[in-house]
């Protein structure tokens, strides 16, 4: 059974839970053949929007982890959403809906894994809501379980 946890392709057979962590499955993006950065443009703040409005965006940064000093390239776009835009006030309350709600979660923290649980505190929105929209067939926005490599 850890074979299939472990095998994205395969997990969408699995039926996530109140404790299954899910994150932004960055390769689904690209599968779809969809721009992440683009996506990401429409969640800046409106100071950032208007900074980047008809320029180059910057597509690749060098980042320090401030816990372990380890430098790791980072999306510049998503470096700028987890510095600035994200810790605005009610910039996740504030999406226009529950999903794009969750995905600024995502962007906030990093993409790091999250449970339904963890979501519905960090939106406001409830966990049985969360866990049907992101447990459903239809993968938005690369919305998924997490599955570690393995």
């Amino acid at each position: 059974m850890s074979d299939l946890a472990s095998n994205p392709a395969l997990s969408r057979f699995i039926k996530p839970t109140m404790d299954t962590p899910f994150w932004i499955d960055m390769q689904w993006w690209e599968d779809q053949g969809l721009d992440f950065d683009v996506a990401l443009f429409s969640h800046l703040c409106p100071e950032h929007q208007a900074a980047y409005r008809g320029r180059q965006l910057p597509k690749v940064i060098d980042w320090v982890d401030p816990r372990t000093g380890e430098v790791k390239p980072v999306p510049g776009l998503l470096h700028i959403i987890a510095a600035h835009c994200s810790q605005q006030p009610g910039y996740v309350r504030q999406a226009p809906t529950m999903l794009e709600a969750i995905f600024r979660v995502f962007l906030q923290n990093g993409n790091q894994p999250l449970t339904a649980r963890e979501l519905a505190i960090r939106t406001g929105y409830p966990a049985r809501q969360i866990l049907r929209v992101l447990s459903g067939r239809r993968v938005r926005k690369g919305l998924r379980p997490y599955t570690p490599a393995s």
